[in-house]
């Protein structure tokens, strides 16, 4: 049978389609060759052709591998992590709330008046012996102290013009002596009589003694007298150390009454930290324990030691601290005062850092 011979069915048959392939256009000596998933490709061998999977098993071998040491670097990493923030947070003894303390000196008003402040600004570093402000009372009108100093002026110039008498008596009455004296070694006058005489020259020198003592006396309260009617007119307060306004709740020109709080000073000798810690620490902490400060949003560290250690858990209220913190602690935990040990980093101007908050750690390695 003549192979040209087909059958007309076949012959007018359409095409069968082939399965879908997908393309991929490799460039290997510009020939196109085209991977189907259902007929991979044949190896050609000729002309220095590559296969395709060849190409792609070299090309993705170095992927895996980077992507497979990236991942054990990251797993482990991760877990050096995690065992790093488990030793801190369960081994390390670390303030879980600290902050900055200082003693507060309340400058008040002497005397009731007028208020006139010095050039004060809160922040500001202010010397000792400055002069803070001044109290004005023109209305001043006290008649009871003006007549009590009328009264020890009028005794002073009396008991004054007494001891004047007395030290002329004396004089007189030393003179007499002197002549009884020389009587008496030359046998002129008794014993009786010159031992009279030298009584009566101490009884004189005692007079003048006592007049002199009661005019001092006198004198001195009337001075008091005095100086408490000029500040009840008047009064100057100065600065008592080298230290920072913290508040000033006065007004210059405002009208105040006595014992006033006019203003309100840190004295940077007196800065302590206040640190608690949990009560799983307590054993470790001690009085005399080194530690160390680290501001909790800024780079300032510093070195200090446990001053005191108020022991026992339970609820904790809190004093007057000059932060404005919370009423109360309910948590457990232990009360550490922490003094500095090394120079304070915050400046006059930073309020030496009073109310700030830190982080205290304690040094296992000392």
């Amino acid at each position: 049978m003549n192979a040209t011979n087909t059958c007309p069915e076949r012959a007018n048959a359409p095409p069968t389609p082939l399965p879908p392939t997908r393309a991929g256009r490799t460039a290997v000596r510009n020939h196109d060759t085209r991977v189907s998933r259902q007929f991979p490709p044949r190896e050609m061998v000729g002309k220095g052709a590559v296969t395709v999977e060849a190409i792609s098993a070299r090309r993705s071998s170095p992927r895996r591998l980077f992507f497979r040491c990236a991942r054990v670097v990251l797993t482990g990493a991760l877990l050096a992590g995690a065992g790093v923030y488990a030793r801190h947070a369960f081994l390390s003894a670390t303030s879980e709330q600290a902050y900055i303390n200082g003693e507060m000196t309340v400058l008040r008003a002497p005397i009731e008046g007028q208020l006139r402040l010095e050039q004060v600004q809160p922040g500001a570093l202010i010397r000792g012996g400055a002069t803070l402000f001044r109290i004005e009372n023109s209305r001043f009108g006290n008649q009871e102290a003006m007549a009590q100093w009328n009264w020890l002026r009028e005794l002073t110039g009396r008991l004054q013009a007494e001891a004047e008498e007395a030290a002329v008596h004396c004089r007189q009455q030393e003179q007499v002596y002197r002549l009884h004296e020389k009587l008496h070694e030359q046998k002129l006058i008794s014993q009786l009589a010159f031992i009279e005489e030298e009584t009566k020259l101490a009884l004189a020198r005692t007079a003048l003694t006592t007049k002199q003592a009661q005019a001092r006396q006198a004198e001195a309260r009337m001075r008091e007298v005095e100086r408490q009617v000029e500040l009840q007119k008047e009064a100057m307060v100065q600065m008592p150390f080298d230290g920072v306004a913290w508040t000033i709740p006065a007004s210059t020109g405002a009208q105040i009454s006595a014992h006033e709080p006019i203003l309100q000073v840190i004295d940077p000798r007196r800065i302590w930290v206040e640190a608690f810690f949990h009560e799983r620490h307590a054993p470790k902490l001690r009085v005399g324990a080194r530690v160390t400060v680290r501001a909790l949003n800024g780079p300032e560290t510093w070195l200090g030691r446990v001053e005191s250690v108020r022991a026992g858990v339970g609820r904790i209220a809190f004093e007057n601290f000059t932060a404005g913190l919370p009423g109360d602690f309910t948590r457990h935990r232990v009360a550490v005062r922490v003094a500095m040990e090394s120079n304070n980093p915050y400046e006059a101007s930073q309020f030496f850092g009073v109310g700030r908050s830190v982080v205290v750690g304690l040094d296992e390695h000392e």
